[in-house]
């Protein structure tokens, strides 16, 4: 038997509160709907009846902390594919390329920015290493960090089981770095998985983050989720994290005209980028 719990006990308020003061997501009031069907969605896998019992076991220390990631996991969006929006990913390819052309060894390093489910650090490493391939260049060397909010997202990333259908949003230059594992499942090969590191982050921790600087930080399609406010704060919490030159590529609808010191925005076919002066 399914109970349904009473929706008019719903208090939006105070859910979408929780959200934004934990990971800085935004549910705006028309998207109620959305965020009380999640929740309710989760109680019903537990078989827990009412919005206020549930409340109590996610605010519950550790085995609260352990609900609060599966819930979260429900809310978050993880709708991506591989090499997204193909002129942020020329981009990276134009910047690597001139890179290797000027030096016989280096390190270049990327961060993916809330990567779900692996497509969008795989397709970058599987640029990377295409471009690497094309050169005579022996000490060149590149890694890419992902990192997500959920839990459950990064470990389908890491293992790196795709279904065929997804073939297609891999051109052929790349497929080079797939391997079938049957009929209906392909998987990433070792070469490219050792390239990609995955980590758990909240992007409202920013600032706790060990000072690593990167050539590149690809943050597409996460910063529509946060207030004007909080993506201020983001953007300009990455700034410490870009190398001198390195790029900040955001998605074209993610923020209006943002301007920052030392922030020079890069004109290219529909994008949004930055690099640093």
């Amino acid at each position: 038997m399914i109970f349904f719990p009473d929706f008019k006990l719903f208090d939006y308020s105070k859910w979408s509160a929780m959200l934004e003061k934990r990971v800085g997501i935004t549910v705006p009031k028309e998207r109620e709907s959305f965020l009380q069907t999640k929740i309710w969605s989760r109680m019903r896998e537990l078989g827990v009846e009412t919005f206020s019992e549930y409340w109590q076991i996610i605010n519950n220390g550790i085995t609260g902390n352990l609900e609060w990631s599966e819930l979260l996991d429900r809310l978050t969006v993880h709708e991506t594919s591989f090499f997204r929006h193909k002129p942020s990913y020329e981009l990276v390819a134009n910047d690597f390329s001139e890179v290797l052309s000027k030096n016989n060894k280096f390190h270049y390093k990327i961060w993916s920015v809330s990567c779900a489910t692996g497509e969008e650090p795989y397709s970058l490493a599987m640029l990377l290493q295409t471009l690497k391939d094309g050169s005579d260049k022996e000490n060149v060397y590149y890694g890419v960090t992902a990192t997500d909010v959920s839990k459950p997202a990064l470990s389908l990333g890491d293992n790196a089981y795709y279904s065929n259908d997804k073939k297609i949003e891999i051109d052929s230059e790349y497929r080079q770095h797939l391997t079938e594992v049957n009929d209906n499942i392909f998987t990433i090969n070792k070469e490219i998985k050792e390239r990609v590191a995955f980590g758990v982050f909240n992007l409202l921790k920013i600032h706790e983050m060990p000072n690593i600087k990167f050539d590149v930080i690809f943050c597409q399609n996460v910063l529509i989720y946060f207030s004007k406010e909080r993506k201020i704060e983001i953007l300009e919490g990455f700034k410490r994290f870009l190398k001198r030159g390195g790029m900040l590529i955001l998605n074209p609808t993610d923020i209006g005209n943002w301007k920052s010191k030392n922030m020079t925005r890069i004109t290219y076919k529909r994008t949004l980028a930055y690099k640093l002066d």
